[in-house]
């Protein structure tokens, strides 16, 4: 853009009008230079400042209306801007140029989503079908508020090993420098009587530099250490928000589940006590029943709706909690699916060790905090780096575009490149104790971060241990609850049919409709236990697969 500087030429854009709309001063350029008229006429217009000023100012004031467009008079800002005013220019259009081409490219940039999150929030405001445990983990790992977060937490860590691995290239910048300057300048009076001039200075200079730090003998490897370390820590903190969405969202389905069972289980006690109802009644008309046991009855089937409304309302909270741990608003209606047909875990095949170890090799928080522990030695060696000399490059190359004038002579002007080169070493002799200082603070960081990893372990341990234990407790709850679910619906049944015959009394039969309802709601608790139990004994060994 700024080749033709200097050589008197127009730009290209410009060229066509200059050929075509011959200017005065391509008149005086065609004129014999030998001419004698010619050469007084120059030197009177040299000699003369108020001409000469006058004209000057008024090519910059021209110059200026056409940078701005008025009147549309592009020739006359080709043909009257000075060389510097026309780089100024120009510079100005590239700027423009590129940050609208910027603009443009954010634009498009931020219309774009990921297709994962676009397919997640099309399913959150439009559900249809039912909703089983893998689709709504899939749901909620695009949606949870708590995963976005730590996965923009693990990206910025990424970006942290980028701005360190940056400081190995050379920076390179570009700049530019111009302005306006009177200086009063001494001389001798000898030379001049009042003593001093003046030197009215006006320069452009545009310039490319250099930088580029060589040698600082270990430091950027001591803070790329410490960036990666990080970086590691915040993908398994990222794994580990994930395993305990997993098991968040889990939990809340089984409870959900076992809600909905509850309610099950206080639909047929409601059944049960009208058919209960609904005999005493026939063995009242035959004689058979007295008032106190028509009332009793009656008094059972109104306790058994309670219970239903009760276990009605259990049902709205579970699902209000399901949609809250997937991260969809309160008002979403999802139909949530059964889990019939899936099968009750198993004792574990090994012991509580075997657990335990695996959850102290692999899971998030003990691999983070071990990355804890390897940022904080990264933090000791860039220390340590602090008492060595640091060697750095520079360089620039400018371009000198100026004038200079004193006291009112003609600008003498010149356009010539120019160009340094620096080799810098550095190295800090006495910073009153600052580097000493640091790297106390480095070792202890160190130390805080290896009792940390300690904590963690042995807090590891003891989760791992009391999910193993609530497994097989669990499980073993559920075995004894499905015997005594049965047991307690065949005795119900024959006290039934006992009492329907007028053999059996209303007080067993209505013991054992109370203990047929507690046996189907302990049955309903302990299959929701052992699946929330078996799932917390994978988040607690950090054995929870967790698929992108």
């Amino acid at each position: 853009m700024a080749s033709w500087i200097g050589s008197r030429r127009p730009p290209s854009s410009c060229t066509a009008r200059v050929t075509t709309l011959p200017t005065r001063r391509s008149w005086r350029q065609s004129a014999p230079r030998h001419h004698a008229g010619w050469r007084r006429r120059q030197h009177a217009r040299r000699r003369d400042p108020r001409r000469r000023h006058g004209r000057r100012s008024m090519r910059r004031s021209k110059a200026g209306w056409a940078v701005l467009g008025v009147n549309g008079r592009r020739w006359n800002a080709c043909r009257r801007r000075s060389p510097m005013s026309r780089l100024i220019v120009d510079r100005a259009r590239g700027i423009a140029m590129a940050a609208m081409l910027c603009l443009v490219a954010l634009e498009a940039w931020g219309e774009e989503a990921p297709a994962q999150q676009r397919q997640c929030l099309d399913a959150s405001s439009q559900p249809h079908g039912s909703y089983d445990l893998p689709r709504l983990l899939d749901m909620a790992q695009c949606l949870n508020p708590e995963t976005r977060e730590a996965w923009e937490r693990t990206r910025q860590a990424e970006l942290a090993v980028d701005l360190v691995r940056s400081s190995y290239a050379p920076q390179v910048s570009l700049e530019a420098l111009g302005g306006f300057q009177r200086t009063p300048l001494p001389i001798p009076t000898t030379l001049l009587a009042r003593g001093y001039f003046t030197a009215d200075t006006r320069e452009f200079i545009p310039s490319v530099g250099v930088k580029w730090l060589l040698f600082d003998f270990g430091r950027r490897a001591g803070l790329e250490a410490t960036a990666r370390a990080n970086h590691a820590a915040a993908e398994v903190a990222y794994n580990g928000v994930q395993q305990r969405l997993v098991f968040s969202v889990t939990r809340a389905y089984y409870d959900y589940q076992s809600s909905r069972d509850q309610l099950r289980a206080a639909d047929e006690a409601v059944t049960a006590a009208q058919t209960i109802q609904d005999a005493t009644d026939a063995q009242r008309r035959h004689g058979r029943a007295t008032v106190v046991a028509e009332a009793q009855a009656e008094r059972q089937t109104a306790l058994s709706r309670l219970n239903q409304v009760k276990a009605n309302g259990a049902v709205r909270t579970a699902y209000a909690a399901l949609i809250a741990a997937i991260g969809l608003s309160a008002d979403t209606q999802l139909s949530i699916g059964g889990t019939q047909g899936q099968a009750m875990p198993s004792l574990p095949d090994e012991a509580v060790d075997h657990y335990v170890q695996k959850a102290l090799a692999g899971r998030p928080d003990v691999r983070a905090a071990e990355a804890r522990v390897k940022a904080a030695e990264g933090e000791v060696q860039s220390a340590h780096a602090a008492y060595r000399p640091v060697v750095s490059f520079s360089g620039r190359y400018y371009q000198n575009i100026g004038a200079l004038s004193t006291d009112g002579s003609p600008y003498y002007s010149i356009n010539k490149p120019g160009g340094a080169v620096f080799l810098n070493v550095e190295l800090p002799l006495f910073d009153g104790g600052a580097r000493s200082a640091q790297l106390s603070m480095a070792h202890s960081r160190v130390q805080a971060a290896q009792d940390q990893l300690d904590q963690v372990r042995d807090k590891v341990a003891q989760e791992v241990v009391k999910a193993y234990n609530d497994l097989r407790t669990s499980l073993e709850a559920y075995a004894e609850a499905q015997a005594f679910s049965h047991a307690a619906r065949v005795a119900y049944e024959a006290a039934l049919d006992a009492y329907q015959h007028g053999v059996g009394t209303y007080t067993d039969l209505a013991n054992d409709e109370a203990v047929m309802a507690q046996s189907e709601s302990a049955l309903t608790s302990a299959n929701a236990d052992a699946q929330i139990a078996w799932m917390a004994l994978a988040l607690a060994a950090g054995d929870i697969r967790v698929t992108p």
